[in-house]
C-alpha cells in the first residue's frame, strides 16, 4: 500500500528517502557530502539564522547588531526556548555551539576571524562575539550557513542521543546504515509540527529513492534527477517539488590553477569557451535548470547579472588546445548528486572534438571528501555546490587560503577585494566591491560553473509545506493530507 499517512493510533508518519551512508554522523564538525545527517540536525536543532532561498531568516535569534566597524556582534536570542529535555536554552549554549561549529567543514571559514577568548555570554539571552578584524558580512558568511545550537559542553560522542536539540523534532534513533527516526516535539516554541514522525532512510542513489517512492516504500524522495521527473509526473498519486534557481545547485568543473595546463589563464579561458553549457543544461537538466556564468549566486541577492554571459566559441578554444599541444586531461568526479557524471561524459564528447581525451576517475560519494589530496592533485574536478548568495560563499569557495577552493586559484587583486568587502559596512559600497570581484572571477578565475539545476524532490500527493535550506528539507511546517 502506497503512502505512510497514518499508522496505529492515527499517527502521521512521513517516510523519507535521502542520500546517506555508513560513514554518516550528526556531529556537525564531521559533516560530509551526504544529506541525511544535515536533514537530521537541521530539524532537531534550531539555528540562529536560516538561509531559505532569497531570504536570511532569524530563527533562534531575536536581534543581531554590530558596532560601527564590524568587529563586535551582539546576538540576543528568543526568550523561553527550551531543549527537548526541558532545560532552558541560554546564551552560554549559543557561545559554546558557535565555537564548536567553527571547527566544522562548513564553519571554519565563516568564523575564522572570531576571537573566542574575548567573546562572552551573559548567561541568559545575550552573546557578544568579538572579531580580530572587521567582518561586515558575519551574518551572511558565518551565521546563515551554519549556526545550529546545542547544549553547552556537548561532545562529539553525544550528538546521537535523545533530547539534545530544541528544534521542531526530537531524535528517537540514529543509525547510519538502517536510518533515523525523529518525532514531533510537542513543546516546540514555534508550534508543534503536524507530522508526528519522520523516518529517514539512507539511499545514496537517486534511482533507488525514485524506485522506493514509486513502489510505495517511502513517501518523499529527496533530490531526484531531472530524468525521473517524467516518470513521477506520469504516475498516479505522485508529485514533483521544484525549488527554482533560488533553491538550486550549481554544477562546475574546477580547473587546477597550480598545475599545467591550467596555470595558464589562456587555457582556462579556452576551457570555459569550449563547454557547451546550453547543451548540457538541456540534456542533463531537461528543462529543470538554467545556464551558469562562472559565478555562484544566480537568482539570489548580490549576484552580478550585469556580467556578460559566457558564450560557446568552440573553434577558437580548440585552436588554443592544439597550439599548446594539450591532448589529454585527468578528471576526478563523484556522483554526489544526479548529473555530475553525465556532465563529465558530455565534456568528454566535446573535448574529443578538440583532440583532447579525458582520463576519468570516479570516486564513491561516501568517500570523496574523506581524503582531499586527490582533489588537489587532479587537473579537473567535476562537482557541485548548493546555490547560496555570492557573499556567503565567495571566501570559502574561491578564497586563496580556503581548503574548499578546489581549483587552488589565487589572485591578489581578487582576494584583496574580498577582504575589503568583508570590512565595508555600507551595503551599497560593499555590493560595488563584490561586483568587481565577480567580474575578476569571471575573467581570470579557474572554475567553470556551467549550470544551475533546480532542487527537485518527489512525494506522494497530499504532502505539502516542506521547506528548504541549502538543499536540506525542513519539516517543521510540513503536513500530510
Amino acid at each position: 500500500e502506497q503512502g505512510g499517512t497514518e499508522q496505529g493510533g492515527g499517527e502521521r508518519v512521513l517516510r523519507v528517502g535521502i542520500a546517506g551512508g555508513s560513514t554518516d554522523t550528526i556531529d556537525p564538525s564531521m559533516a560530509n557530502g551526504a544529506m541525511l545527517p544535515f536533514a537530521v540536525y537541521l530539524n532537531i536543532f534550531d539555528s540562529l539564522v536560516l538561509m531559505e532561498g532569497e531570504e536570511m531568516t532569524y530563527q533562534l535569534a531575536d536581534e543581531i547588531t554590530t558596532n560601527d566597524d564590524g568587529t563586535e556582534w551582539t546576538i540576543v536570542i528568543k526568550e523561553g526556548v527550551t531543549f527537548h529535555n526541558g532545560d532552558p536554552l541560554t546564551a552560554d549554549d549559543v557561545l559554546y555551539s558557535l565555537q564548536y561549529l567553527s571547527t566544522s567543514p562548513n564553519g571554519m571559514m565563516g568564523y575564522m576571524y572570531v576571537d573566542w577568548d574575548s567573546s562572552v555570554s551573559d548567561g541568559d539571552r545575550t552573546v557578544t562575539i568579538r572579531l580580530t578584524q572587521p567582518q561586515a558580512t558575519f551574518v551572511e558568511e558565518a551565521l546563515a550557513p551554519i549556526s545550529t545550537i546545542f547544549p553547552n559542553g556537548t561532545t562529539a560522542d553525544q550528538f546521537d542521543v535523545e533530547d539534545l536539540g530544541s528544534g521542531p523534532y526530537k531524535l528517537v534513533s540514529f543509525d547510519p546504515d538502517s536510518g533515523t527516526v525523529i518525532e514531533a516535539f510537542e513543546g516546540y516554541w514555534g508550534g508543534a509540527p503536524e507530522i508526528d514522525r519522520i523516518e529517514l532512510f539512507p539511499m545514496m542513489e537517486s534511482s533507488s529513492r525514485v524506485t522506493a517512492l514509486t513502489g510505495g516504500q517511502i513517501d518523499f524522495a529527496h533530490q531526484i534527477s531531472s530524468t525521473d521527473v517524467a516518470t513521477i509526473e506520469g504516475a498516479e498519486g505522485l508529485a514533483v517539488m521544484s525549488g527554482g534557481v533560488a533553491h538550486s545547485s550549481v554544477y562546475k568543473f574546477c580547473l587546477n590553477a597550480t598545475k599545467a595546463p591550467f596555470d595558464d589563464e589562456e587555457v582556462r579561458t579556452a576551457f570555459k569557451a569550449i563547454v557547451d553549457r546550453e547543451a548540457m543544461v538541456e540534456t542533463i537538466f531537461r528543462g529543470e535548470g538554467e545556464v551558469g556564468n562562472d559565478v555562484i549566486g544566480k537568482g539570489l541577492p548580490g549576484y552580478n547579472d550585469a556580467i556578460e554571459q559566457r558564450s560557446l566559441d568552440f573553434e577558437s578554444a580548440a585552436q588554443v588546445f592544439r597550439d599548446k599541444d594539450i591532448t589529454s586531461l585527468d578528471v576526478l568526479t563523484s556522483e554526489l548528486v544526479p548529473g555530475i557524471k553525465d556532465s563529465v561524459d558530455m565534456l568528454a564528447q566535446q573535448m574529443e572534438k578538440a583532440g583532447v581525451a579525458l582520463n576519468v576517475t570516479e570516486v564513491d560519494p561516501a568517500n570523496i571528501f574523506t581524503d582531499m589530496q586527490p582533489i588537489y592533485d587532479t587537473q579537473v574536478f567535476a562537482t557541485y555546490l548548493i546555490n547560496r548568495p555570492y557573499a556567503a560563499r565567495a571566501y570559502m569557495d574561491t578564497g586563496a587560503t580556503s581548503p574548499y577552493n578546489f581549483s587552488q586559484w589565487a589572485d591578489e587583486e581578487y582576494n584583496a577585494l574580498l577582504t575589503q568587502a568583508s570590512q565595508t559596512g555600507g551595503e551599497a559600497e560593499r555590493t560595488e566591491i563584490y561586483d568587481q570581484a565577480q567580474q575578476i572571477l569571471w575573467e581570470r578565475g579557474s572554475e567553470v560553473m556551467w549550470g544551475y539545476a533546480y532542487e527537485l524532490s518527489a512525494h506522494i500527493e497530499g504532502v505539502s509545506g516542506v521547506g528548504i535550506t541549502q538543499s536540506v528539507p525542513l519539516f517543521a511546517k510540513a503536513s500530510m493530507a
